[in-house]
Protein backbone atom coordinates (compact mmCIF):
# COMPACT_ATOMS: atom_id res chain seq x y z
CA UNK A 1 0.00 0.00 0.00
CA UNK A 2 1.59 3.35 -0.85
CA UNK A 3 1.63 6.65 1.40
CA UNK A 4 1.94 9.97 0.67
CA UNK A 5 3.81 12.57 2.63
CA UNK A 6 7.24 12.37 3.97
CA UNK A 7 8.81 9.06 5.60
CA UNK A 8 8.07 9.35 9.10
CA UNK A 9 10.91 10.42 11.29
CA UNK A 10 13.17 7.89 13.48
CA UNK A 11 11.26 8.62 17.04
CA UNK A 12 14.93 9.25 18.37
CA UNK A 13 15.32 12.72 15.87
CA UNK A 14 11.95 13.83 17.27
CA UNK A 15 12.60 17.51 18.67
CA UNK A 16 10.06 17.86 21.95
CA UNK A 17 8.15 21.21 21.53
CA UNK A 18 6.59 21.51 25.08
CA UNK A 19 10.26 20.43 26.46
CA UNK A 20 10.95 23.13 29.88
CA UNK A 21 14.38 25.07 28.48
CA UNK A 22 14.31 27.76 30.90
CA UNK A 23 16.28 26.29 34.34
CA UNK A 24 15.37 26.89 37.30
CA UNK A 25 17.58 28.47 39.93
CA UNK A 26 16.87 28.84 43.93
CA UNK A 27 18.53 31.39 46.12
CA UNK A 28 19.11 32.03 49.84
CA UNK A 29 17.52 34.59 51.08
CA UNK A 30 20.60 36.10 52.10
CA UNK A 31 22.91 37.81 49.52
CA UNK A 32 25.58 35.23 48.23
CA UNK A 33 29.24 36.41 48.40
CA UNK A 34 30.05 40.16 47.38
CA UNK A 35 28.00 42.51 45.10
CA UNK A 36 29.96 43.41 41.97
CA UNK A 37 30.88 47.21 41.20
CA UNK A 38 27.99 48.60 43.40
CA UNK A 39 28.95 51.99 42.89
CA UNK A 40 27.43 54.74 45.75
CA UNK A 41 23.86 56.11 45.83
CA UNK A 42 24.14 59.52 44.24
CA UNK A 43 22.42 62.12 46.90
CA UNK A 44 21.10 64.54 44.59
CA UNK A 45 18.69 61.84 43.32
CA UNK A 46 14.84 62.02 44.61
CA UNK A 47 14.65 59.97 47.81
CA UNK A 48 12.63 57.47 46.24
CA UNK A 49 15.09 56.75 43.50
CA UNK A 50 17.63 56.41 46.04
CA UNK A 51 15.85 53.58 48.04
CA UNK A 52 14.93 51.85 45.45
CA UNK A 53 19.03 51.63 43.85
CA UNK A 54 20.14 50.87 46.95
CA UNK A 55 17.30 47.94 47.76
CA UNK A 56 18.97 46.02 45.19
CA UNK A 57 22.12 45.64 46.81
CA UNK A 58 20.73 43.89 49.86
CA UNK A 59 18.72 41.75 47.35
CA UNK A 60 19.66 38.17 46.59
CA UNK A 61 19.23 38.63 42.85
CA UNK A 62 21.70 40.31 42.55
CA UNK A 63 24.22 37.40 42.75
CA UNK A 64 23.85 37.42 39.42
CA UNK A 65 24.88 41.58 38.00
CA UNK A 66 27.52 42.29 36.33
CA UNK A 67 28.95 45.69 36.02
CA UNK A 68 26.68 46.35 33.36
CA UNK A 69 24.20 45.73 35.77
CA UNK A 70 24.43 48.41 37.63
CA UNK A 71 25.53 50.81 35.38
CA UNK A 72 22.32 50.46 33.23
CA UNK A 73 20.14 50.29 36.91
CA UNK A 74 21.95 53.90 37.66
CA UNK A 75 20.78 55.28 34.69
CA UNK A 76 17.32 53.79 35.18
CA UNK A 77 17.23 55.15 38.74
CA UNK A 78 18.51 58.66 37.31
CA UNK A 79 15.78 58.81 34.81
CA UNK A 80 13.26 57.81 37.99
CA UNK A 81 14.77 60.64 40.30
CA UNK A 82 14.54 63.48 37.15
CA UNK A 83 10.89 62.18 36.48
CA UNK A 84 9.82 62.11 39.91
CA UNK A 85 11.08 65.86 40.66
CA UNK A 86 10.27 67.09 37.46
CA UNK A 87 6.55 66.17 38.97
CA UNK A 88 6.80 68.03 42.16
CA UNK A 89 7.65 71.64 40.44
CA UNK A 90 4.38 74.19 41.01
CA UNK A 91 2.92 70.87 42.54
CA UNK A 92 -0.35 73.25 43.55
CA UNK A 93 -1.55 72.82 39.90
CA UNK A 94 -2.37 69.59 39.36
CA UNK A 95 -0.77 69.81 35.62
CA UNK A 96 2.43 70.31 36.73
CA UNK A 97 1.76 67.24 39.13
CA UNK A 98 1.80 64.51 36.58
CA UNK A 99 4.20 62.30 35.59
CA UNK A 100 3.55 61.46 32.24
CA UNK A 101 2.13 57.91 31.10
CA UNK A 102 5.42 57.13 28.69
CA UNK A 103 7.51 57.98 31.35
CA UNK A 104 5.78 55.48 33.90
CA UNK A 105 5.26 52.57 31.34
CA UNK A 106 9.07 53.19 30.09
CA UNK A 107 9.93 53.39 34.26
CA UNK A 108 8.02 50.07 34.91
CA UNK A 109 9.25 48.21 31.83
CA UNK A 110 13.16 48.83 32.42
CA UNK A 111 12.73 47.46 36.24
CA UNK A 112 11.33 44.32 34.68
CA UNK A 113 15.28 43.73 33.58
CA UNK A 114 16.79 43.70 37.27
CA UNK A 115 14.60 41.02 38.73
CA UNK A 116 13.20 43.28 40.89
CA UNK A 117 9.57 41.82 41.52
CA UNK A 118 8.31 37.98 42.58
CA UNK A 119 6.49 38.06 39.46
CA UNK A 120 9.24 38.77 37.48
CA UNK A 121 11.75 36.51 39.46
CA UNK A 122 8.77 33.88 39.02
CA UNK A 123 8.57 34.05 35.19
CA UNK A 124 12.17 33.74 34.89
CA UNK A 125 12.24 30.49 37.00
CA UNK A 126 14.38 32.40 39.99
CA UNK A 127 13.28 31.27 43.35
CA UNK A 128 14.59 32.75 46.91
CA UNK A 129 13.81 32.09 50.21
CA UNK A 130 11.54 33.74 51.76
CA UNK A 131 13.10 35.65 54.51
CA UNK A 132 12.04 38.73 56.89
CA UNK A 133 11.97 42.23 55.10
CA UNK A 134 12.01 45.82 56.57
CA UNK A 135 8.82 47.83 55.39
CA UNK A 136 8.41 51.02 54.60
CA UNK A 137 6.06 53.90 56.18
CA UNK A 138 3.77 55.18 53.72
CA UNK A 139 4.47 58.54 52.77
CA UNK A 140 2.36 61.16 54.64
CA UNK A 141 1.34 63.65 52.09
CA UNK A 142 0.22 60.40 50.26
CA UNK A 143 -3.15 60.48 48.91
CA UNK A 144 -5.34 57.89 51.38
CA UNK A 145 -6.17 55.46 47.91
CA UNK A 146 -2.23 55.42 47.75
CA UNK A 147 -1.42 54.49 51.65
CA UNK A 148 -4.56 52.09 51.62
CA UNK A 149 -2.74 50.20 48.77
CA UNK A 150 0.46 50.19 50.39
CA UNK A 151 -0.67 49.48 53.92
CA UNK A 152 -2.43 46.33 51.93
CA UNK A 153 0.47 44.80 50.66
CA UNK A 154 2.46 44.11 53.91
CA UNK A 155 -1.15 42.16 55.46
CA UNK A 156 -1.83 40.27 51.81
CA UNK A 157 -0.11 36.96 51.89
CA UNK A 158 1.86 37.36 48.70
CA UNK A 159 4.22 39.72 50.78
CA UNK A 160 5.69 36.61 52.30
CA UNK A 161 8.14 36.31 49.25
CA UNK A 162 8.80 40.07 48.69
CA UNK A 163 12.48 41.14 48.57
CA UNK A 164 13.62 44.48 49.20
CA UNK A 165 13.49 46.00 45.66
CA UNK A 166 9.41 44.55 45.71
CA UNK A 167 9.38 47.24 49.06
CA UNK A 168 10.77 49.52 47.18
CA UNK A 169 9.37 49.23 43.99
CA UNK A 170 5.75 49.37 46.14
CA UNK A 171 6.71 52.91 47.30
CA UNK A 172 7.24 54.33 43.76
CA UNK A 173 4.04 52.79 42.11
CA UNK A 174 2.51 53.85 45.48
CA UNK A 175 3.84 57.50 44.38
CA UNK A 176 2.84 57.26 41.22
CA UNK A 177 -0.83 56.31 42.45
CA UNK A 178 -0.76 59.45 44.61
CA UNK A 179 0.14 61.72 42.01
CA UNK A 180 -2.27 59.99 39.36
CA UNK A 181 -5.19 60.37 41.89
CA UNK A 182 -3.91 64.33 42.74
CA UNK A 183 -3.94 65.42 39.07
CA UNK A 184 -6.84 64.05 38.06
CA UNK A 185 -7.02 60.42 36.97
CA UNK A 186 -7.12 59.47 33.41
CA UNK A 187 -7.61 55.36 32.09
CA UNK A 188 -4.65 54.98 30.34
CA UNK A 189 -2.26 55.93 33.09
CA UNK A 190 -4.67 53.29 35.15
CA UNK A 191 -3.74 50.72 32.85
CA UNK A 192 -0.28 51.08 33.21
CA UNK A 193 -0.15 51.44 37.11
CA UNK A 194 -2.10 48.29 37.23
CA UNK A 195 0.16 46.35 34.56
CA UNK A 196 2.73 47.71 37.59
CA UNK A 197 0.36 46.49 40.24
CA UNK A 198 0.07 42.99 38.93
CA UNK A 199 4.08 42.69 39.25
CA UNK A 200 3.28 42.71 42.83
CA UNK A 201 1.13 40.10 42.34
CA UNK A 202 -1.78 41.80 44.03
CA UNK A 203 -4.44 40.25 42.64
CA UNK A 204 -5.57 36.78 42.23
CA UNK A 205 -5.26 37.19 38.72
CA UNK A 206 -1.88 37.87 38.57
CA UNK A 207 -1.19 35.25 41.26
CA UNK A 208 -2.17 32.15 39.53
CA UNK A 209 -0.47 33.64 36.10
CA UNK A 210 2.32 33.28 38.47
CA UNK A 211 1.59 29.97 39.72
CA UNK A 212 0.83 31.33 43.88
CA UNK A 213 -1.43 29.50 46.32
CA UNK A 214 -2.24 31.28 49.13
CA UNK A 215 -3.87 29.03 51.59
CA UNK A 216 -6.61 30.82 52.91
CA UNK A 217 -7.33 30.67 56.63
CA UNK A 218 -10.99 30.41 58.00
CA UNK A 219 -12.57 34.38 58.78
CA UNK A 220 -15.27 34.56 60.76
CA UNK A 221 -15.39 38.30 60.08
CA UNK A 222 -15.40 37.95 56.63
CA UNK A 223 -17.78 35.73 56.08
CA UNK A 224 -20.35 37.93 57.94
CA UNK A 225 -19.64 41.14 55.92
CA UNK A 226 -20.26 39.15 53.02
CA UNK A 227 -23.42 37.46 54.34
CA UNK A 228 -24.63 41.11 55.47
CA UNK A 229 -23.69 42.39 51.68
CA UNK A 230 -26.17 39.56 50.60
CA UNK A 231 -29.09 40.39 52.97
CA UNK A 232 -28.63 43.98 52.13
CA UNK A 233 -29.23 43.14 48.14
CA UNK A 234 -31.89 40.65 48.85
CA UNK A 235 -33.91 43.67 50.61
CA UNK A 236 -32.88 46.00 46.66
CA UNK A 237 -34.12 43.64 44.67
Amino acid sequence: MTRSGPPPKDPKMKRRRNKDLVESIELPSTPIGSVKSTPSVDPTWHSISRQLYMSYASSPAAAFFEPSDWAQLRYVCAFISSILYKGEYGADYPDEYKIGLDAVASTVSALEDFLTTEATRRRLRISIDPSKTIWSEPLPYWHELATDWFMSLRQSGQSMYYQSTDIAFAVLVAEIIHRHVSSGMNGKMMATITRACSLLLTTESARRLAQMELAKAADDSMDAHITSLMEEYARDI
